[in-house]
C-alpha cells in the first residue's frame, strides 16, 4: 500500500478540485491510495483545515463542496485509487454557550446541528470512570447518554463510507482518547476498512501495547524518529532502524502538523538527505505514505519516483537483509537491491561505489 498524503496545512482554497486536475498523473506514479484532509466543516468555515471540528454532515469547507469531493472521490476510483478520510473523533469546536450543569459554568457545548445534535451531556464531565478535558475544544465523552455518541460518530464514518465513498480511514489523535472506545469503532469497520491512527508517540513498547489491545495500525512515529536521527547525523547507527517494530505500522517521513511551519524553520522535520529515509521505508513490506510538499514541493520527486517503480517492480519478493551495520543497510528482493550509506566516506560493494550519505538501486541476478 502507497498512500499520497494529498495536503498540507493551509493548503489551497478548492483543494478537492485541485486534486482533481492530477488524478490522472498519481495513478500513473503508483499511488493507490490518497489521503484526504477531514471533509466536514469546521469552526472556522473556509479558514479551518476541518481539524476544528464543528458540523459532521456538511461538507461544506475550504476545500470544496460535498458534490466536488464525491466528483473527485469518483475519479480517482476511476483510476483504480482508493480515498482515505481523516476522521476527527475526540473533540469539537465552535459550539453554542449554554449552561453546563457539570462544571457550574457556561460551556460552549451545544451544537444544533440537525443531523447530529449535541449538548453538554455528550462532551467530557469528568464522571469518574476517566478525565480526558483538553485544552482544545470540547472533548467528546463516547459513553453518556447511552452511547449517543459512540454510536452517532459510526453512524457518520458509515455515512462517509457508504454516502460519500471513502475507502479507508485515518483516526486523529488517538493518544486522548479512550482505549475502549477507538477499538469498539475499529471493530466496527475491521472486516471492510483499512484504518491507521495516529498515535503521536515515540515509545515502541507504548504503541506495541496499543496496537495488542486495539489490533488497530498506528503511524510508525518510534521508526520516524530514528530516521530522523539517521538523516540528519552520520554518525547514527543506521542498523537500530532494524530494531523498531514493524507489526500493524504504517510508515512515514512527514505530515501535515510536522511541518505547520515552514520546515527549515521547524525542529520536528527532517530538513537534509531525506530521500535516504525515503530509500529505507519505501524498500519496507509495511504500507507507506509520501508527505505531499516532499513529492510537490521540495525537489525530491524524481527520486521519490526512482523509489516508487523499485517498490512497484519488487514488491511480490521477499526482503532479505545481506549486509546490516552501524553505517551500511543493503537488502534486495530478488534481482533489485538497495544500499544505504549513511556514512561520510564511500562504500564499495562489488565493482559499486556508493558515495557517502546517499543510496543506490542496482539489478543483480
Amino acid at each position: 500500500m502507497l498512500i499520497l498524503q494529498a495536503f498540507y496545512w493551509n493548503c489551497l482554497d478548492d483543494w478537492w478540485e485541485e486534486i482533481a486536475s492530477i488524478v490522472e498523473d498519481i495513478a500513473v506514479k503508483g499511488f493507490d491510495t490518497v489521503w484526504l484532509p477531514p471533509p466536514s466543516r469546521g469552526m472556522n468555515g473556509k479558514n479551518s483545515m476541518g481539524y476544528d471540528l464543528k458540523e459532521h454532515y456538511n461538507l461544506d469547507s475550504k476545500f470544496g463542496n460535498k458534490n466536488t469531493l464525491k466528483e473527485l472521490i469518483n475519479k480517482l476510483h476511476e483510476n483504480k485509487i482508493e480515498v482515505m478520510a481523516d476522521l476527527v473523533l475526540g473533540h469539537m469546536l465552535g459550539g453554542d454557550k449554554e449552561w453546563n450543569p457539570h462544571f457550574k459554568e457556561i460551556t460552549y457545548t451545544r451544537f444544533e446541528e440537525k443531523t447530529f445534535p449535541k449538548n453538554h451531556k455528550n462532551f467530557c464531565h469528568e464522571c469518574g470512570d476517566c478525565s480526558c478535558r483538553s485544552s482544545f475544544g470540547e472533548t467528546i465523552c463516547y459513553y453518556s447518554e447511552d452511547g449517543y455518541m459512540k454510536n452517532q460518530l459510526i453512524n457518520w464514518a458509515k455515512w462517509l463510507k457508504n454516502e460519500i465513498g471513502f475507502d479507508s480511514f485515518r483516526l486523529d489523535n488517538l493518544k486522548d482518547m479512550r482505549w475502549d472506545f477507538t477499538k469498539k469503532f475499529a471493530d466496527e469497520f475491521r472486516d471492510s476498512t483499512f484504518m491507521v491512527g495516529e498515535y503521536w508517540e515515540g515509545d515502541d513498547r507504548i504503541l506495541k501495547e496499543f496496537i495488542g489491545y486495539s489490533n488497530l495500525n498506528l503511524f510508525n512515529f518510534p521508526l520516524y524518529y530514528s530516521i530522523k536521527e539517521m538523516c540528519m547525523d552520520p554518525l547514527f547507527p543506521i542498523r537500530s532502524l532494524e530494531a523498531v517494530s514493524s507489526k500493524n505500522k504504517v510508515n512515514f517521513l512527514s505530515n501535515h502538523d510536522l511541518e505547520r511551519d515552514e520546515r527549515d524553520f521547524n525542529r520536528d522535520a527532517i530538513i537534509t538527505n531525506k530521500e535516504l529515509g525515503y530509500a529505507y521505508i519505501l524498500f519496507q513490506d509495511n504500507p507507506a505514505v509520501i508527505y505531499w510538499n516532499d513529492y510537490f514541493k521540495y525537489g525530491l520527486k524524481e527520486k521519490l519516483d526512482q523509489l516508487i517503480n523499485l517498490r512497484k517492480n519488487s514488491n511480490q519478493q521477499p526482503l532479505e537483509i545481506i549486509d546490516l551495520t552501524d553505517d551500511i543497510y543493503h537488502a534486495r528482493r530478488g534481482r533489485y537491491h538497495l544500499i544505504i550509506n549513511n556514512a561520510v566516506n564511500d562504500y564499495h560493494f562489488s565493482g559499486l561505489t556508493v558515495s557517502g550519505r546517499d543510496y543506490e538501486i542496482f539489478i543483480k541476478d
